[in-house]
């Protein structure tokens, strides 16, 4: 009981940090923004159609490639200074074994993750609420974008709603696989980060790794590479990039959990392996 507390106090150490951090100050002003951005385009096409948009926004909200990019570059942001050995972490980590502080670490990776998405989806959530169609269906705005060109019609271009989303998920489904997948893209990048920080003993290495994970998400979308998807996890953060039913040469939701699980586990064996070996970076954290 007494490890559990060591590693929750480690992780909720990072998370008080927060409130002090500009850098998170500055991903959530963004992250508002761009909702908001996205809700005034939605309203745009329901004043057009004469319908009330949907709150259930979230599972399309960067679907496109140069949303998901300005999506996803803020957890790159969020886990820019791993392995977070600031002064206060490295009077922790003299005091306590060295595993219960790597699991402290990967246990905020995986919670600020969580807690990044939910973000997002509780600004879908409250800047529709008002203003929505209350129903726990689609709604008209949304199947009407999926089966017209109504959006480029109305100006509105961040806005793209894949029919077969509407068709084989309810709202409620592609709600929860789209945080599912979009969190473990975010403990994936940020597993990345640690680790390949922790091994340089660098503050950029894993940035540039996982910078280049999300460039290639880009290419992979603008080249129009649909067999190439399957090697781009980062993409899989939404569901059009999923294969459903067997019926595109995209993976499998299976075969993307299957590969998000054994990267995280082979990057968290690696940051054991290396982390209870190494010693810390007296340095400040960005």
């Amino acid at each position: 009981m007494g490890s559990i507390k060591a590693v929750w106090a480690i992780c909720a150490q990072n998370l008080r940090k927060w409130a002090a951090d500009y850098r998170m100050w500055t991903i959530a002003a963004l992250l508002i923004i761009m909702v908001q951005i996205y809700v005034d385009d939605m309203q745009k096409v329901a004043g057009f159609l004469g319908t009330k948009i949907s709150m259930w926004i979230f599972p399309f909200l960067y679907i496109q490639y140069h949303t998901k990019v300005i999506f996803t570059l803020p957890v790159l942001l969020m886990f820019c200074n791993a392995p977070f050995t600031d002064k206060n972490q490295l009077f922790v980590y003299t005091r306590i074994s060295r595993a219960k502080w790597l699991l402290g670490q990967i246990l905020y990776i995986f919670t600020a993750s969580a807690l990044y998405y939910f973000f997002i989806f509780f600004l879908t959530i409250i800047s529709t609420v008002f203003i929505a169609e209350p129903s726990l269906d689609w709604g008209k705005t949304l199947y009407m974008i999926a089966n017209s060109n109504v959006a480029s019609t109305a100006e509105a271009y961040f806005l793209n709603v894949p029919n077969i989303i509407l068709e084989y998920f309810t709202p409620v489904q592609a709600v929860f696989f789209t945080f599912l997948t979009s969190w473990l893209s975010a403990v994936l990048l940020g597993m990345i980060v640690f680790f390949c920080n922790l091994v340089s003993n660098t503050r950029f290495i894993g940035i540039i790794i996982s910078s280049l994970l999300v460039v290639w998400t880009v290419l992979v979308a603008m080249g129009g590479w649909i067999d190439y998807v399957r090697f781009s996890p980062i993409s899989w953060n939404t569901l059009n990039n999923i294969d459903v039913g067997n019926m595109t040469a995209k993976p499998s939701f299976a075969y993307c959990m299957c590969v998000y699980g054994g990267l995280i586990v082979m990057l968290i064996a690696g940051i054991f392996i290396f982390g209870r070996k190494k010693s810390l970076d007296t340095k400040e954290g960005v």
